[in-house]
C-alpha cells in the first residue's frame, strides 16, 4: 500500500475560515477580490449592502464574472491562482479567501455573470460538516443560464452568527484598505456611504532609498515615512508594505510605536521581491499583516524600515526637546503639571474606592464575596498601564440609586496590548536601528498632561494611551485664540479655564475608554454616567482655583 498525504476538505475549509473573525475582515476579503478581478478598461465598482435585521451582507461588483468552470476553480482549496500563473501579481495566493464567510456565517451564495451566462451556487456549513473529507457538494441554483445582465458577481453571506454587525467598522476597514487599490480608481459603497481612501493627515514627509547592499536583497525600492501631527490610532500606525499593486502583505512598526513620537509615524513601501519563491515564505495565509523575519528579503526589509523609522522618530524627539527650552514652553509645562496633579488625585481616590469595595466584597459569606469569586481569574486585577500601583477600573461601582447592572453589550473582550518590556537596565531591547537601547517613556504615577502642537485641523485634545498622556492642542482655534487673546500669558484666566475644561473632558472620556477595555460588558448608559461623574468631580475640585 502506497502512503499518501491527504486532507479533510471540510476541516481544511473551516480552519481557513477561522482566520476571519470579524465582519469587517470577511467583507474586505470579498471586496478586495472584486477590486482585483476586474474587466480590462472598466473602473471597478463595488456595492456592499449590510442588513443587520436579516443578518445578511451582500457584496456585488461589475467585475469580469465567472463561468461554471471558473466557479469550480474558485472553490478549489489552495488552487493555483490563474492571474499569478499569467504573471500578474495580486492578493490571491493561498486560496483561503473563499472560505471567509464561514468565519462568521453559515451560508454563502455566489451569483455571477460572464458573457451572457448566469451561474449561481450555494454552500452551507451543514454541507461542510457533512463532508466525508473528500469533497463538499455545492448546490447549483443556476447553471449556464442565458442572461442579459452585464458581467459581475454578487456574493451573499447569510445566517450571520454575530450578535451585532457593525456597519461603521466595515466602512473604516474598507477605507483603510482602499489605499492599496488607489491605482484602479475604485468606487466602493457600503449601504448609502461612498467610501473614500483614508489616510491620516501628514505634516511632514520623508523618502529613503536602500543602500547598494540592501538593494541586492529587497530591490531598488523607495520608502515613504509620513509624520502625523498627533498620535495615531494603532490601526493607522506603521509602514504599509505591498508586493505589487493592490497586494498589501504587511504593516511594519519595528517596535518604535512604544517610543516617544513612534505612534505618529506611518507610510508605505512597495517591494515586489517579497513574492520571489523561497523555502521560507515572506508572509503567510493568515492575513495578519506581519512579515516573517526568517525570510531573507523580509529580514533585510524590516531592518531597513526600522532604522529609518528610528531616524525620523529621533529627529522629532530632538526638535521637541529644543521647543521645550523656550520660556513659554516652561510656563506651559508648569501649568500642565498643575492639571495633571488634579487628575491624578482624582485617579488615586477612584482606585482607592475600588480597592475598598473589593475588600468588603471579599469577606466570607457576603453577596459581594460570591460576586468577586465569580469574576476571579478574569485578568482584571491590575489596571495600571505605566503605573506602579495596583487597581482596576473594570467593574467600577455604580453610585446611582438602584443601579448596579450592565446593559448587555456584545463587544469582544479586546484587552489592551501591554507596553514593551524593558530589560533589567530599563533599556528598550527592540531598537530597530541596532543602536544602544533607549530608555522608554512611561508614566510612573498615572496620567500626564502636556501642551503640544497637533495642528489646527485636529481635535482640541488627544489621549495617548501608550503614555497615559492627555495632549492639549495649542494649534486648535479655541486654545490658540485664548492664548493669543491673553497676550501669550499662560497664567491668563481664560486660557487656564479652557485648558482645565479640555483636560477634564479628555480625562473623563479616557477613563471611560479604559473602563470599557477592562469591562467589555459595561453598557453605554453606565459609561456615560461614569464620564459625567468624572467631569463633575474634577470641576468641583478645581473650583477653588478660580475664586
Amino acid at each position: 500500500m502506497d502512503l499518501k498525504v491527504t486532507t479533510h476538505v471540510g476541516r481544511d475549509l473551516l480552519q481557513s475560515a477561522a482566520l476571519f473573525k470579524t465582519e469587517q475582515s470577511v467583507v474586505w476579503e470579498y471586496v478586495a477580490n472584486s477590486l482585483e478581478y476586474v474587466q480590462r478598461g472598466v473602473p471597478p465598482v463595488v456595492n456592499v449592502q449590510v442588513n443587520s435585521r436579516e443578518h445578511t451582507i451582500t457584496v456585488s461588483d461589475n467585475g469580469r464574472g465567472m463561468l461554471a468552470k471558473d466557479l469550480q476553480h474558485f472553490f478549489t482549496m489552495h488552487g493555483e491562482n490563474r492571474d499569478r500563473r499569467a504573471g500578474k501579481m495580486g492578493r490571491g495566493k493561498f486560496g483561503t479567501g473563499k472560505s471567509a464567510a464561514f468565519g462568521v456565517a453559515n451560508d454563502l451564495e455566489v451569483e455571477t455573470v460572464h458573457d451572457g451566462l448566469l451561474n449561481k451556487v450555494r454552500l452551507t456549513r451543514a454541507a461542510i460538516d457533512a463532508s466525508t473529507g473528500q469533497d463538499i457538494p455545492l448546490e447549483w441554483l443556476a447553471k449556464n443560464e442565458p442572461s442579459e445582465r452585464s458581467n459581475g458577481t454578487v456574493v451573499t453571506i447569510s445566517d450571520i452568527q454575530l450578535q451585532r454587525i457593525s456597519t461603521e467598522s466595515i466602512i473604516q476597514y474598507i477605507e483603510r484598505g482602499l489605499a492599496s487599490f488607489r491605482h484602479a480608481n475604485p468606487q466602493v459603497a457600503v449601504n448609502s456611504h461612498l467610501c473614500e481612501v483614508y489616510e491620516p493627515r501628514a505634516q511632514d514627509q520623508y523618502t529613503f532609498r536602500p543602500s547598494p547592499e540592501q538593494i541586492a536583497a529587497i530591490g531598488s525600492v523607495e520608502l515613504t515615512i509620513k509624520v502625523a501631527a498627533a498620535p495615531l490610532a494603532e490601526s493607522d500606525q506603521g509602514i504599509t508594505i505591498t508586493a505589487g499593486p493592490g497586494n498589501r502583505v504587511a504593516v511594519e512598526r519595528a517596535g518604535i510605536e512604544r517610543k516617544e513620537f513612534g505612534n505618529r509615524l506611518f507610510g508605505d513601501i512597495d517591494v515586489p521581491k517579497l513574492e520571489e519563491p523561497s523555502p521560507i515564505a515572506a508572509y503567510d495565509s493568515t492575513r495578519n499583516l506581519q512579515l516573517n523575519p526568517n525570510n531573507p528579503v523580509a529580514a533585510v526589509l524590516i531592518g531597513f524600515i526600522g532604522s529609518k523609522l528610528e531616524r525620523v522618530r529621533q529627529q522629532l524627539a530632538d526638535e521637541d526637546r529644543k521647543r521645550r527650552e523656550s520660556a513659554e514652553a516652561r510656563e506651559l509645562a508648569k501649568e500642565s503639571s498643575k492639571i495633571a496633579e488634579l487628575l491624578n488625585a482624582d485617579f488615586q481616590t477612584l482606585r482607592q474606592r475600588l480597592t475598598n469595595i473589593r475588600a468588603v466584597a471579599a469577606k466570607p459569606g457576603t453577596a459581594g464575596a460570591r460576586l468577586d469569586a465569580s469574576s476571579s481569574g478574569s485578568g482584571n486585577e491590575q489596571w495600571s498601564r505605566g503605573t506602579d500601583q495596583q487597581g482596576t477600573l473594570g467593574g467600577a461601582e455604580r453610585e446611582r440609586q438602584g443601579g448596579d447592572g450592565h446593559a448587555g453589550d456584545s463587544r469582544p473582550n479586546t484587552r489592551a496590548r501591554p507596553m514593551g518590556t524593558p530589560n533589567s537596565e530599563g533599556l528598550d531591547p527592540l531598537s530597530p536601528a541596532g543602536e544602544q537601547g533607549r530608555r522608554q517613556t512611561k508614566g510612573r504615577g498615572g496620567f500626564t498632561v502636556d501642551y503640544d502642537n497637533l495642528g489646527p485641523d485636529n481635535e482640541r485634545s488627544r489621549y495617548d494611551r501608550e503614555r497615559m498622556a492627555i495632549l492639549i492642542n495649542l494649534d486648535h482655534p479655541l486654545v490658540a485664540g485664548a492664548l493669543d487673546k491673553g497676550k501669550r500669558n499662560v497664567e491668563d484666566a481664560v486660557f487656564q479655564r479652557i485648558s482645565y475644561e479640555i483636560a477634564f473632558t479628555e480625562y473623563a472620556v479616557a477613563l471611560g475608554y479604559e473602563m470599557a477595555e477592562e469591562d467589555p460588558a459595561m453598557g453605554a448608559d453606565d459609561l456615560l454616567y461614569e464620564v459625567r461623574q468624572s467631569i463633575n468631580r474634577l470641576s468641583r475640585a478645581s473650583a477653588v482655583l478660580f475664586r
